[in-house]
């Protein structure tokens, strides 16, 4: 310092090195005072660098997360611009870099460490350069083994070989610290190795592989199990001796654990004791005394001092608070809000000098009379008059659209009350039908009584007699029958139209979840085919080949639908993978029988000889309709394909009307589908939420009374209820609650906390700890760890302010924003006076922007828009300063538009109700026209075999 006068950069630097020196003493304030001093006296960008990163040091000591930020972001862009010229760098200097590099890269790595961002920490010391600290800084190379070595760098291999390489690493600062005259680093490397040979099975195994080594750093000669001991005290004794307060109060906690390791735990106590009370500074530390106070927790647990240890863990627990989770967010938000508050400032000191300068401009301005325009306003009208007319055309065209609807309503109508009549016509010749069945009924019981050989001659004849009476009865109402149903010439009621045939497919894809109710999948394969036909029927036909094919397929077949266009016809083809049909059935599969193939399945015909007449009825029709067939491929146990062929078609632009009546059709055949299934599954993955916080609270209350096993079965429980919503969100699922697991894996609720599970992470959190606190009073000191450690992570994890991230990234924006709003502000108030001036002393030209609005109001009006966009576009524009002259015009338009709205939504209206009624009307009489044909197969079916019974009876 004395010989640094006139000279900054030394005097910096020895500032710097003297603030090192406070903070291995842990005299923070003092260490505080000098590097802040540092700050203010150099502009030397490696001094201030080094300065910044033993303030993020003190920092990561100090647990105060974010500071250690806010001076980390000045680190980085120090390093930022120091690489910009590090050509002009001194040997001394580059030499300071290289130190102040590795140290930045340190301090981050250990901060990482000691918040459980491992990964982050890793990733640090891989950014040093290994040989280059090597060979310019060895305390710094030093620094680097022992933070590898330490743990929580390597992590690729397994935990045998990663502790073997930490050891290795360990071994080569503690050599090399010998050979330099390092002493802390000699305390540190013998520290690290004695908390890596603690654990037998580790301890075992490192020195059966590396014997050289431990005869090497045994130097007293102590038996293998008490190795760990000898090198934590030969470490404290070293730290004690360098004075390190910090690394004193570590080594204290190191040696407690090998005390505690070999069940020595009066002595454990008397370590963690003496590290808490050696010097009062280490409460400077949090971090440091919570890890001392967890691991008091653990000792006191063993000797069956419940009130010390839990006394010592909820000391622990309140000092997770302050050690938790980085506040990396939190630091940004605050550079931010700095520097938003800095941008307010200058916003409201531009605003009111734009309000001054706007003060004094009006008291010089006053209204002056607006000299007569001599260009008359009439032509401004013209367009609205235009428009009025255009308009009026509109309306007219939209009554006569309304008009052709109520035209189109009527004739459907005609056509419902006309297949109504039909419908009751045809119910009637089938209650003709049913009265035979009397007749047919005496006629059987006459031909028994004849069967039975039994009474005279006579009676034998009266019997015939009379059965030819009752044949007689039913050729009169046979002759009846026959004239009421005979199918007469142009009485053929079919509606042929050419339509798209996907169209019906579509229609048919709605009856998919009756399929999938019985385990069968519905393929139905896209076309682009148009038939000319009655769609109507053929949509009934498709439909009743399909629900065949369902009936006869068994759970897991398959029902595929498709067409296949000809040169003269399209083939439409329903194919199952279903039982078949046997081949002495398929000659007769489209006439009327009973179709019992097993107990399940019961089939009379009907659909298919219905399909089959509507066929028939096609070829009568027109020759057009000569390609349309029906038949049947199938073998038995393979399945069957049903097809008919349908005459091509032409696509028109009525195919619109199509699409709104198979809209309806479709509607109609909808299945209803269960609406609230998601909430009954929400609601049953809640109910396993509070049953696990019931099973958390019991664990907590067994704890309180002492009954720590059972409190142990309650946290199973939990665990149970947890992972079985974890389950029901993710069926195939992997990552489970367990009671104990390997240390080495990510626990399953850390793992659902990173994959954003929507689970309440308080009720895990309670449980780890509370399994914690029984394990402690079970003296399960394995379990105890994985608890707590899970305990520890999870809180930092779930414990980061979740609302900062958006935060931030809204300042970011308001900052930018800010700093636009700033210049366009301070161009606003430099274009003041120039605005003023042509505002002020050019009135005609504002005159004539203003006739330009309105030119521009005529534009949009004659535009192609509809009245609403264009009274939205009209509105955009501002007219509240226009002249009274120019207001009228702007008025008379709005009143036109608006008049013009109100009409067009009053014809639209009506026009879409009566085309709901209209496609209404046109449902019904689709459903009439397909029973009424359906019942014209039944009965023509009736007349062809029927007509000859009597007449072979007689």
């Amino acid at each position: 310092m004395e010989l640094s006068k006139g000279y900054d950069a030394g005097k910096a630097e020895a500032l710097n090195n003297l603030a090192f020196v406070d903070i291995v003493r842990m005299n923070y304030k003092s260490a505080y005072e000098k590097l802040d001093s540092v700050l203010s006296i150099t502009n030397n960008q490696v001094e201030l660098l080094i300065a910044d990163v033993q303030l993020m040091r003190l920092c990561q000591r100090e647990s105060k997360n974010k500071d250690f930020y806010d001076f980390r972001e000045k680190a980085i862009r120090r390093q930022k611009r120091i690489a910009e010229e590090e050509i002009l760098l001194t040997e001394h200097q580059r030499k300071r870099m290289v130190y102040a590099n590795s140290e930045f890269s340190i301090v981050s790595s250990t901060y990482y460490y000691y918040v459980g961002l491992r990964a982050q920490s890793a990733q640090a010391m891989e950014d040093i350069n290994e040989e280059l600290i090597a060979r310019d800084d060895t305390a710094q190379y030093l620094n680097y083994l022992y933070n590898v070595g330490a743990g929580g760098i390597i992590n690729k291999g397994t935990q045998q070989e990663v502790s073997q390489q930490e050891f290795d690493y360990l071994m080569r600062c503690f050599i090399a610290a010998q050979q330099h005259g390092y002493i802390y680093w000699q305390a540190n490397s013998l520290q690290g190795l004695s908390e890596h040979l603690i654990i037998s099975e580790m301890r075992d195994k490192l020195i059966a592989d590396n014997y050289a080594s431990i005869r090497f750093i045994n130097a007293d000669n102590v038996p293998d199990s008490l190795l760990a001991g000898n090198l934590a005290e030969r470490a404290t004794d070293l730290f004690i001796r360098y004075g390190d307060v910090y690394q004193i109060a570590g080594a204290f906690r190191t040696l407690a654990s090998c005390y505690w390791q070999i069940n020595n735990y009066p002595s454990a106590i008397i370590c963690l004791q003496d590290a808490l009370e050696k010097n009062k500074a280490i409460n400077q530390a949090p971090d440091l005394v919570a890890s001392i106070r967890e691991q008091l927790s653990v000792v006191y647990a063993a000797v069956n001092d419940k009130q010390g240890s839990d006394f010592n863990r909820n000391i622990y627990l309140d000092l997770q608070e302050q050690t938790r989770q980085d506040r990396y967010l939190e630091s940004r938000a605050g550079i931010l809000e700095s520097t938003s508050q800095q941008l307010n400032l200058m916003i409201v000191a531009v605003l009111v000098m734009i309000a001054l300068v706007l003060g004094l401009l009006l008291l010089f301005h006053y209204l002056k009379k607006r000299n007569p325009n001599g260009n008359s306003l009439d032509d401004l009208l013209l367009p609205l008059k235009e428009w009025q007319v255009r308009n009026e055309k509109e309306l007219e065209d939209l009554e006569e659209e309304y008009q052709e609807v109520q035209e189109a309503s009527y004739i459907t109508h005609t056509n419902v009350v006309k297949n109504k009549k039909r419908n009751i016509e045809k119910r009637a010749k089938l209650f003709l039908v049913n009265t035979l069945n009397p007749l047919i009924d005496r006629m059987i019981h006459e031909i028994k009584q004849l069967k039975t050989n039994k009474g005279t001659e006579a009676l034998r004849n009266e019997r015939y007699a009379y059965i030819a009476e009752l044949t007689d009865d039913i050729n009169k109402y046979n002759n009846v029958l026959t004239q009421w149903i005979q199918l007469q010439q142009g009485e053929l009621s079919l509606h042929i139209e050419s339509f798209s045939l996907q169209q019906v497919f579509d229609v048919v894809a709605k009856s998919r979840k009756a399929f999938e109710l019985k385990g069968i999948t519905l393929n139905i394969e896209p076309t682009q085919s148009i038939v000319k036909a009655d769609r109507v029927l053929t949509l009934f036909m498709i439909n009743t080949l399909a629900e065949n094919a369902r009936k006869f397929t068994a759970e897991g077949g398959m029902v595929s639908i498709s067409s296949k266009e000809e040169t003269d016809f399209i083939e439409i083809s329903v194919k199952d993978t279903g039982v078949g049909i046997e081949p002495e059935a398929l000659h007769h599969i489209f006439d009327r029988k009973v179709i019992v193939d097993n107990k399940e399945t019961n089939s009379h015909g009907f659909g298919l000889m219905n399909c089959n007449g509507i066929i028939n009825k096609y070829k009568k029709v027109s020759k057009l309709f000569a390609v349309c067939s029906i038949g049947v491929d199938s073998k038995l146990g393979e399945g069957s394909r049903f097809y008919f062929r349908l005459p091509k078609g032409i696509a028109r632009i009525l195919v619109l009307l199509c699409l709104l009546s198979t809209s309806l059709l479709s509607y109609a055949n909808e299945p209803d589908i269960p609406v609230n299934a998601d909430a009954s599954e929400q609601n049953n993955s809640l109910r396993e939420l509070d049953i696990a916080n019931m099973y958390a609270d019991s664990a907590y209350f067994s704890n309180i009374k002492g009954d720590y096993k059972r409190t142990l079965d309650f946290a199973d429980t939990c665990r149970y209820y947890l992972n079985k919503y974890y389950l029901r969100l993710n069926p195939n699922g992997r990552h489970l609650m367990k009671r104990i697991a390997d240390d080495n894996i990510t626990p399953a609720e850390v793992q659902w906390l990173y994959d954003d599970l929507p689970t309440n992470f308080s009720i895990i959190l309670d449980i780890r700890n509370e399994s914690a606190v029984a394990a402690l009073a079970l003296h399960d000191w394995a379990l105890y760890r994985y608890n707590n450690n899970v305990y520890t992570l999870l809180f930092e994890e779930n414990s980061a302010d979740k609302n900062l991230g958006e935060y931030c990234r809204m300042m970011q924006r308001s900052e930018s924003n800010k700093n636009v709003a700033i210049v366009l502000l301070i161009l606003l108030l430099l274009s003041i006076f120039p605005l003023y001036y042509f505002m002020y002393y050019r009135q005609r030209f504002r005159f004539q922007s203003y006739v330009e609005s309105i030119r521009q109001i005529n534009a949009i009006l004659l535009s192609n828009g509809t009245p609403v966009e264009k009274q939205q576009m009209i509105s955009a524009i501002a007219t509240n300063k226009f002249p009274e002259s120019l207001k009228e015009i702007t008025q008379k338009i709005n009143e036109a538009l608006k008049k013009s709205i109100e009409s067009y939504n009053t014809s639209s209206t009506n026009i879409e109700l009566a085309q709901d009624e209209l496609r209404r009307m046109e449902f019904e009489n689709n459903k009439l026209h397909v029973s009424n044909n359906i019942l014209d197969n039944c009965l023509s079916t009736l007349k062809h075999e029927t007509m000859y019974y009597p007449s072979r009876i007689s």
